[in-house]
Order: structure tokens, then sequence, then C-alpha cells
């Protein structure tokens, strides 16, 4: 230190941290439909407000603004500017927490729409059978496909975060209860019999092989723990193992591994069972 003060001049005698009265920072939140989807660099605001960005918080999750992150409505931007361009930037960001918490409807019915319309497509296998994603899976892929695009025109896909953990706890709740109230006869009555034995066994065995193949593949692989939980939650395709890792770690990676293999694994478990049943 004491040899960049020398290079530089010399060391000041007043801590910078403290004197905001040319130079200061805030924190602005994400609330403009037309900044969803950009890069960072892409804002320019270097060129237009003198200043730069340091950080973005998502959720809980604080993170260096990278040059190749995209922007999500609900984002915090730390920025360092001119104390006198402050308003100027919280109305380019919007920084509105009321308009982050509403949901564009159109966006939201038109995706839906697309997913169950994809689910409904219909295709002739050889030997007779038809392979359909169907309701569930039509939607999904429909929905990571969108989440990739962020954006169409005035069209934004993204949700806020609250609004989509809100959506995503709702739904995982109505179904558990819709699969525990159908299926739970049935189960009371086969959990004991010779066959409901053998099931259980069977189950135990194929989810403990799986979880020790995803470990050592993942060590090998060099993937993170918290990836290789997320991965193996979208394997099983049990949307419970999912919110119980994300409960136990706040990493978007958990996240990121599911996604990338619950759509794999949804349509490779449809063809399967269409080929066992032909």
């Amino acid at each position: 230190v004491q040899k960049a003060a020398a290079a530089l001049g010399r060391p000041a005698r007043t801590a910078l941290t403290y004197d905001r009265a040319d130079v200061d920072f805030r924190r602005f939140l994400i609330s403009s439909a037309q900044l969803v989807g950009k890069t960072v660099p892409e804002l320019n605001f270097a060129e237009q407000f003198g200043g730069t960005i340091t950080r973005i918080k998502r959720g809980d999750l604080d993170m260096v603004a990278a040059d190749n992150l995209v922007l999500q409505p609900g984002d915090r931007v730390l920025a360092v500017m001119p104390r006198e361009r402050m308003e100027d930037a919280a109305a380019f960001f919007g920084d509105s927490e009321r308009k982050i918490s509403e949901i564009d409807a159109l966006s939201f019915a038109l995706g839906l729409a697309a997913g169950l319309l994809l689910g409904l497509v219909s295709v002739p296998l050889p030997g007779g059978g038809r392979f359909s994603l169907g309701t569930a899976a039509g939607p999904l892929v429909v929905g990571m496909v969108l989440g990739a695009v962020h954006r169409t025109g005035p069209l934004q896909w993204d949700l806020p975060q609250a609004a989509n953990l809100t959506i995503r706890q709702l739904g995982l709740l109505i179904f558990l209860a819709a699969v525990g109230l159908a299926n739970g006869p049935a189960f009371a009555e086969s959990m004991l019999t010779l066959t409901g034995l053998k099931l259980g066994l069977l189950a135990a065995v194929v989810v403990l092989a799986t979880a020790g193949v995803f470990l050592l593949g993942g060590r090998l692989l060099g993937l993170s723990a918290q990836r290789v939980m997320g991965a193996f939650a979208g394997l099983i395709g049990q949307p419970a193992i999912l919110a119980f890792a994300t409960t136990r770690t706040n990493d978007e990676r958990v996240e990121s591994g599911y996604a990338a293999l619950f759509a794999v694994g949804i349509i490779a478990k449809i063809a399967i069972v269409i080929f066992m049943v032909a």
C-alpha cells in the first residue's frame, strides 16, 4: 500500500468512503420492463450517468456485476455515480416496489397457452405408439425456452422473483396435496402387502444407486455439490426434493442443475413408458 501511495501521489487525510458530497452510491430496484433481459454493458450506464455498476443482488444472492449477467425484474443494482444524477438513475431503473409485485398477465397467459398446445402435439412412433409431452411437460419446455429468451419485443417473459417464489410454493403445495388425496387410499392398501414392499425396496435401490452415481460423477466432473443436488432432484422428477434443497442452501446452482435435467428426464421417462406399454 505504501509503495502504491508513493507512486500515485500522497495519502488522503480524510476517508473518502464517508465523503459523499460529490460521488455517492445506492441500490436501485430493476422494475423497468425495458431493462429486463439486458446485460450490464448494454445499459451504457457509464456514458449516461458517469458512474459504474458494481454489484447486483438477486434475492439473497449478492453477485459481482459481470458483463454476461442478464438483468431480471426485482434485481437490486448497486451503482456508484455523481450525487446529482441519483434521481435520474432511479427513473432509469424504475425503482418501484409495486411494479415488480405485479405479474404481466398477457405474457403469462401466452406462455401457458403455448405450453399446453405443445403438450397436445402427438408424434407417431414405430410400432403404433404415439409420443406427446402432455399438459405437464409441455408448459415446462416452453417455460424453459421463454426463460432463456427473457423477452420478445414488448412481452417480458421473466417473472419477478417474489412472485415466482410465491407461485412455485403454492403450486408445489397444490401438487403434493392432489397427489396425496388421489393416491393415498391405494398407497395405504398396498403399503403392507408383498407387492408394496417389493416396490418400496425397488424404489429405495434405484434412488440410492442414482444418488451414488451422481455424487461420483459430480466429483469426477468437478461439479459443485449444489449443482449435483439440483440435478439429482431433476432426474428423480420430484419438486419436493428441490424445495428441500433450496431451504438448505441459497445458491442458484441448485435450480440450474434441476432445470438442466428435469426436462430431459421427464421426456426420456415418457418415451420409456410408451415403449414399455407398446
